[in-house]
């Protein structure tokens, strides 16, 4: 994090022709990039993990059908399908060939995992191992509802997705425009920055604040009408 830092904040600087604001600027994004791009690989994998949660419950319902146990159904979910699911549910049944309780893999499976879904099922699962039932049925069912979920949630993607990207781009334009007319005439942009005649006001940022606020106010504001809980 701190050297994405240190090396964003060097070119800004050389970039701008060794302008301090410029590296400081361009240091402060750079803090930032790691944990965007971190955040925006977990989304993407679990994502991908809830898409594949009905095709888990399909093998592990047929192989609870033809005879297997709890932890033979997931080993099979460990060498059938592809990752991340078998990534994880491979770690849950080495867990517990090491001889940690299924109950408390499966939490260090949801902890990991965040889901939603995940959760649905992984309490059924240990409702039944408390209160007994028939296991198939029960992920049948949770089958369908999570099938269900997957396919109105890619829907809303598709119906928000240009909100959540007019809002990203209505963002970044002023920015962005601030930074080439900094590059391209800095002499402008550090009058528009200078104090005000006659007075020790600093109009300039005060106005660069109020864009600041209003610009985050308008992206939550569009992240909030395109986030649609299913």
């Amino acid at each position: 994090m701190f050297l994405t830092a240190i090396l964003v904040g060097f070119v800004v600087w050389f970039i701008g022709g060794q302008n301090i604001i410029a590296g400081l600027a361009g240091a402060a994004v750079g803090l930032f990039l790691p944990r965007f791009y971190v955040n925006s690989q977990q989304s993407k994998r679990l994502n991908k993990f809830n898409d594949q949660l009905g095709d888990m419950l399909n093998l592990m319902v047929n192989g609870l059908r033809a005879g297997y146990s709890t932890m033979q159904a997931m080993e099979a979910v460990s060498k059938e399908l592809p990752a991340p699911i078998c990534d994880e549910f491979r770690r849950v049944v080495q867990e517990m060939q090491l001889g940690v309780a299924m109950q408390t893999s499966l939490d260090n499976l949801l902890r990991r995992i965040p889901s939603e879904d995940l959760d649905l099922v992984i309490t059924a699962i240990n409702v039944q191992r408390e209160v007994g039932g028939n296991l198939a049925e029960i992920l049948d069912t949770i089958s369908f509802t999570i099938r269900e979920r997957v396919r109105i949630k890619g829907e809303i993607r598709v119906l928000t997705s240009q909100t959540m990207y007019s809002g990203r781009m209505l963002a970044m334009l002023p920015i962005g425009v601030i930074l080439i007319l900094y590059f391209l005439n800095r002499e402008y942009m550090m009058e528009y920055l200078s104090p005000a005649n006659n007075t020790n006001l600093p109009c300039g940022y005060i106005a660069l604040a109020c864009i600041a606020i209003l610009i985050i106010a308008g992206y939550v504001v569009m992240n909030k009408l395109a986030d649609v809980e299913v």
